[in-house]
């Protein structure tokens, strides 16, 4: 919520960029996002913030000589409003994000749950065969016996039909992330499984995941099962705890 009081902080450029992008991510996935007017009794202080306002100057003489060598892009105050909850309509100079500014990717992934665990895979041709299906239940039969019936999904990027979203790797991570966070909660995952190289999972992912190879290396080349069993083998403690 806008508002005068001094107390209150400027949102800085990097904010304002990181919250849109945010923002996208999760619209791109069907997740509303709400912002609260005040703090309800008992709830714990928000942290808000107000938008800069930009001051108004003479007139800018517009020819190329006057012209300034580079410009930053600007933001429309109903965006900027949209991002922080704000009811303001001051405009405000936005620096480019590092998400926008990075290249445009492409890639599929495959997201599958059963029991406890989370199996995540990077397709390379886009497609998910029933073979691949199949290795994945079986693998989390053996580490969990009691695992439900296998769930999957094929995540597509970029997001089709939406085109206010940014096709670039960081926007791609953000919109991974948010999608595994609500599966895990849904359920109530203990850990990742990664199948293979996943490039476009955030850090935080692949750093606490389970790296084992592909499915379809499994499939061409069978003695690689025993690699990722030494590897799932430790998650059975997890499934019966």
């Amino acid at each position: 919520m806008m508002s005068d009081t001094p107390e209150i902080a400027i949102a800085s450029a990097d904010v304002i960029a990181t919250e849109m992008a945010r923002r996208k991510a999760l619209s791109a996935m069907g997740i509303a996002v709400y912002s609260s007017r005040f703090d309800f009794p008992g709830a714990a202080k928000a942290n808000r913030l107000i938008l800069p306002v930009t001051e108004v100057s003479e007139p800018v003489d517009a020819s190329p000589l006057n012209k300034p060598q580079a410009e930053s892009p600007k933001v429309s105050a109903p965006q900027m409003s949209q991002a922080l909850g704000a009811s303001s309509a001051s405009t405000a100079p936005l620096r480019q994000s590092k998400a926008s500014a990075s290249e445009s990717v492409s890639f599929s992934m495959l997201l599958a749950s059963a029991g406890p665990f989370l199996w995540l895979e990077e397709l390379a041709d886009g497609l998910i065969r029933q073979d691949q299906l199949a290795l994945i239940n079986a693998m989390a039969q053996a580490i969990s016996p009691t695992s439900a019936q296998l769930m999957q999904q094929q995540f597509d990027w970029p997001v089709a039909g939406n085109s206010a979203l940014s096709g670039d790797a960081d926007s791609a991570k953000q919109a991974l992330h948010g999608l595994i966070q609500r599966m895990a909660r849904e359920v109530d995952a203990k850990r990742v499984i990664l199948m293979g190289d996943c490039h476009y999972l955030p850090d935080r992912i692949v750093q606490s995941g389970v790296q084992i190879p592909s499915t379809l290396a499994m499939l061409s080349e069978p003695a690689l099962k025993s690699e990722a069993w030494k590897a799932l083998k430790p998650l059975k403690s997890l499934s019966l705890g």
